[in-house]
């Protein structure tokens, strides 16, 4: 599909005036963001951790939070399975759950910052895993439980997320070498 000069003009009126109607929404998210980053100026790392770290912020200033999920929690993996692998704890792909099991066990991350990336886990395994509708970590099972409408109960998992993924990054920054 080729768009008309026409079309295309729709369409960045349409792109500019949402723009406008979120732009209040994105500030106040990003005011809020800027409580929970402590970033150094520059950072360096694996590509694909450093772009986990990006795309999660980014998601969430949009207002994705499920996409801040996903993000975050891949990122705090990432850290995570890292900091286990350089401790000589474990020495190769090991899922989250066990990484968590391990760095619990032998006290690498505060037990609630672990107890959080164990439920966030949870929550994130009913999107990319089909789960029954009545699984207790389906967004629609959480909406009878919680009785909250499905944005708030996002929006708090999206917050909870990228406030444990600068946790672990932070945590974990080390001097260039």
């Amino acid at each position: 599909m080729s768009f008309s000069i026409e079309d295309r003009q729709h369409l960045i009126a349409a792109l500019e005036e949402s723009d406008t109607s979120s732009r209040l929404e994105r500030v106040d998210r990003i005011e809020w963001l800027s409580l929970h980053q402590n970033n150094p100026s520059v950072l360096a790392g694996r590509a694909e951790t450093l772009q986990l770290l990006k795309e999660a912020r980014e998601s969430f200033v949009d207002g994705h939070y499920v996409a801040t999920l996903l993000l975050a929690l891949a990122f705090i993996e990432h850290t995570l399975i890292e900091e286990l692998q350089l401790l000589k704890l474990i020495n190769c792909d090991t899922p989250i759950n066990k990484a968590i099991s391990i760095a619990e066990e032998k006290k690498v991350f505060p037990a609630d910052w672990l107890g959080r990336a164990n439920v966030l886990r949870l929550r994130r395994n009913s999107f990319v895993h089909l789960k029954k509708e009545e699984h207790l970590h389906t967004l629609g099972k959480r909406i009878r439980i919680e009785k909250k409408h499905p944005s708030n109960i996002l929006e708090t998992d999206g917050k909870d997320a990228i406030d444990l993924m600068y946790n672990f990054l932070v945590v974990t920054l080390r001097e260039a070498s």
